[in-house]
């Protein structure tokens, strides 16, 4: 789908979804044992170009979202990318480490799947042993302008699964403060980016 096609599409959504208005983000966890499924939705005045740009910016994504000390893409092909991701899983006194390998599909403008790939990080073993995760885009009026509603959802499971204690008492609670940081980081990152467009088109 080009940008023409998609501002056609943001007029149609108009025309018969009415307004929205933005919302705060909303994240859930649920955990099946060792397994988390988390699921997060935000709607968003913002260009939806901008928001598939920084959602699919890896190269950057240290600089703008927490606990991520370096993503990048070592493989291009079309619309499928590897990517590298290692940071550190807060858990009240300590960092967990994570090394994820990831095999990303993208559908330009609509959605992104990445689902982890076997290999090593730097020669290190991964910290994951499985994850899928999806970013769903859709189009639509927000204000009486071009916006964005937002779905995220993954499932993935530790290789090595929490301290006991830890894990039963706070493991759901961690993993959801975690994933809202990085996520409203996310948002944050698009509403900036979106103000700096703006800031550059009056100057024009």
């Amino acid at each position: 789908m080009n940008w023409k096609h998609l501002a056609a599409l943001s007029l149609l959504l108009g025309a018969y979804a009415g307004s929205a208005a933005q919302t705060q983000p909303t994240v859930v966890v649920e955990r099946d044992g060792d397994k988390f499924h988390v699921r997060a939705r935000a709607t968003l005045a913002v260009d939806p170009r901008i928001a598939w740009e920084t959602i699919t910016d890896y190269e950057r994504m240290r600089e703008f979202l927490p606990s991520v000390e370096r993503s990048r893409v070592v493989a291009r092909n079309g619309t499928r990318q590897v990517v590298e991701h290692t940071g550190v899983f807060p858990l009240f006194f300590f960092d967990v480490p994570v090394r994820v390998r990831l095999a990303v599909q993208l559908q330009p403008y609509e959605r992104v799947v990445a689902r982890s790939e076997a290999g090593t990080v730097d020669g290190e073993p991964q910290t994951l042993r499985s994850f899928v995760g999806t970013y769903d885009l859709a189009v639509i009026t927000v204000d009486r302008r071009a916006g964005v509603r937002i779905e995220y959802e993954s499932r993935f499971e530790l290789t090595e699964p929490l301290p006991p204690i830890i894990g039963e008492l706070f493991g759901t609670a961690m993993v959801t403060k975690t994933v809202r940081s990085q996520f409203e980081a996310m948002l944050r990152e698009m509403q900036r980016r979106q103000a700096g467009r703006a800031t550059i088109e009056k100057s024009q």
